[in-house]
This record gives C-alpha cells, structure tokens and sequence, in this order.
C-alpha cells in the first residue's frame, strides 16, 4: 500500500539568488545550529519516495508540496516566484505544488495592490505571508493593514498564513484584533502556521491559554491550523507532545480543517531522541521526519480516512492542489 503525502509547509533555498538575511550568520535568530541550514534546498531534496514505514511496511510518496516564503526577496517578494517557477521546469517534477508569498501588510494600499498584481501573475501562488510573530499587535492596529487585509479578502480562494505564538501573555492583547480581522474577512482562509507555537509544558499556564486561544479561532470556519514546526519550540520534541498538540487541534478544528506538514528545511535541527546512554544519533532527516509522523500514537489511532484527511485530502483542497 502507498501512502501520499501533501507537505503543505516547507521552503526551498537557493542562496546565490535570494537574501535570505536571517539565514546569516551575523543575524538574528542566533541558533547554534543555524549552519545546518546555510545552503541550498531544492526539490530533489524532498525525495521520500517509497520510503517505507518500519511498523507497516506501507511506501510512503510525497504526492504534493507548498512552498512557503522563506526571505528570498521580501521587497520584491514575486522574484521568489519566478525563482520557484524555473525550479519546477529545471527538476521536471510533475508534484502538485503552490507557493504562498511574501507580502508587506503596513505598505499603503497603492503599493500593497501593486505587489498583489505582480504576485498573482503567477499561477502556483495561492496566498501570502506577513510573519506577525512579535509585532503582531502594532501590524494588526495599523490602518494601512486592515485596508489590505479587505484586498485580500476580494481575491477568491486566497489564503493568509497567520504566523504568532498563542501561548504568549501578548496574545490576549492580540486576540481581539486577530477575531475582527478573520470575522471582516470571512471569504479570506486564516491558516494557522506551527500550530501556534504550543508549549512543551502540558497542563502549565501557558498551555491552557494555548488552548483557550486555540479553541477560540476554531470557531470560524475560514481558520485552519498546520501541525508542524516542533523544532522551533524544542530540538528534541518527543513524539508523544506532538501527539497531544495534534490532538487537541483536531478536537477544537476537526478532522477536515487540521493539516499536518514539515516545516523543512528546519525540521532538520531536530534530534533524534537519545540512546539508553545518553548519545544523540544526530539530527533527524526529512525521511525520519515523515516515518516518525506516520509511526505516532496520533496516526496509529487514526482511521484510514482520518488519516488521509491529515496527510493529503485536507492540504489538497484548503491549497487547491
């Protein structure tokens, strides 16, 4: 049996063409492990196919992907496009795929609608990103990002990828913003990235308000959430944590509006769990990254149908693969 995947978040590198200024060294965010990541990804990178899972025996085939902007020209965010269009014809890949942008939501409504314009020239792109994060108050406030945000909101099957944290104390102040933002925008589809950067500590402060946060967004039918980005929390996440977010997200969601992605390159800075010893067996690949996923309690417990639902159906009609 074969099992087809959608990874509906990753991002391709290449850095002889883009600036990517957050992948040098001398910038922010300072990981020690940031090195791993200072090269090119491409899609050859990506090649789980017939991989094979060791508890089933089932092959495992990456049927489909979306690229996500990863800072390749943020002032001029449709040469990443271009960058991407003339990947897929060098490789020859004949895997679905979509790209979401890079846009600027403080801009004013003239140069916003210009970038749009340039943006959807493109027939792989299907929605864009403004990374809110710790700004997310300041950029939601601000006039010049409602009125954008309306723009969007005229374009039809367009998505937002709605990156923040919601287990931070700054996100209650957040909360009412983001609410009328997603309730003014009802045609616009909010996707959130990294299921909201969850903390490790279940059953801590910051999880229940993760949760609380969670729970609200639900309920509007124009938010989906994106499992993925453990390592950006912990590099040596545990299965089981992955387990309970991703749970908890298909209780507050629902099976149909819960996808679960890679996040590589950067999937790649977590480690494997430790030996009986105590020594690490080095960092996780992109094929460990998938046979851990399809190997967990949550996919165990998963009936066929769920299980594609999480791994393919949902990303293919929320992406419009």
């Amino acid at each position: 049996m074969t099992i087809n995947i959608i990874d509906p978040h990753l991002h391709l590198f290449n850095r002889s063409l883009g600036d990517y200024h957050w992948l040098n060294s001398e910038n922010p965010p300072f990981w020690p492990d940031k090195s791993l990541l200072q090269r090119d990804f491409t899609i050859k990178d990506l090649a789980i196919d017939n991989l094979t899972s060791s508890l089933t025996q089932d092959k495992i085939k990456l049927a489909g992907f979306v690229h996500i902007e990863a800072g390749f020209d943020n002032t001029k965010p449709w040469r990443e496009l271009e960058y991407l269009d003339n990947l897929a014809m060098e490789s020859g890949s004949c895997k679905k795929s979509r790209t979401v942008a890079s846009i600027n939501l403080l801009t004013t409504p003239l140069d916003f609608n210009q970038t749009l314009d340039k943006l959807q020239q493109h027939a792989s792109m299907i929605g864009v990103r403004h990374i809110l994060d710790e700004q997310a108050y300041s950029t939601l406030a601000n006039h010049n990002t409602q009125r954008n945000f309306a723009r969007l909101n005229e374009v039809t099957g367009l998505v937002f990828e709605l990156q923040l944290s919601l287990a931070d104390e700054s996100a209650k102040d957040v909360m009412p913003l983001l609410r009328q933002t997603i309730a003014n925008n009802s045609q616009l589809s909010f996707i959130i990235n990294h299921a909201g950067f969850p903390p490790t500590e279940i059953n801590s402060d910051a999880w229940r308000l993760w949760q609380k946060h969670i729970t609200t967004l639900a309920k509007y039918a124009n938010v989906f959430i994106k499992c993925s980005g453990w390592e950006m929390t912990d590099r040596q996440y545990k299965m089981s944590w992955f387990s309970a977010v991703s749970n908890f997200c298909i209780g507050a969601f629902s099976i149909e509006r819960v996808m679960l992605a890679s996040n590589f390159p950067l999937c790649l800075l977590g480690n494997k769990l430790a030996n009986k010893v105590g020594k690490k067996l080095g960092n996780k690949s992109y094929q460990d990254y998938w046979r851990d996923i399809l190997e967990s309690t949550l996919i165990k417990q998963c009936s066929k149908k769920e299980k594609n639902a999480l791994l393919y159906d949902n990303a293919l009609k929320i992406y419009q693969l």
